[in-house]
């Protein structure tokens, strides 16, 4: 059965990572319209990915608490999908 799966998560200076616990799920991850800088998406390879204000990206069947981002302190990322299991 999937769920939906609907998250605000605010951003630090440090990564954060999308959900605390292991969740596969299919989603979109925005970052907010109102950032007023970039927030930066850690890669698997360890390199950073920039997002600008009000970009989105699309990720099929990945675990949630491996996806981290960091930007300055009252940024945002929102997730939205479904469960893949």
């Amino acid at each position: 059965m999937r769920n939906l799966i609907t998250l605000k998560v605010d951003l630090d200076n440090g990564y954060v990572p999308m959900f605390g616990t292991s969740v596969v799920a299919t989603f979109t991850l925005t970052a907010a319209h109102t950032n007023t800088q970039d927030a930066i998406l850690e890669g698997t390879d360890g390199k950073e990915i920039p997002i600008p204000p009000g970009t989105q990206y699309y990720f099929e069947r990945v675990d949630l608490s491996k996806v981290k981002a960091k930007s300055k302190a009252g940024e945002s990322m929102f997730v939205v999908g479904h469960s893949a299991e």
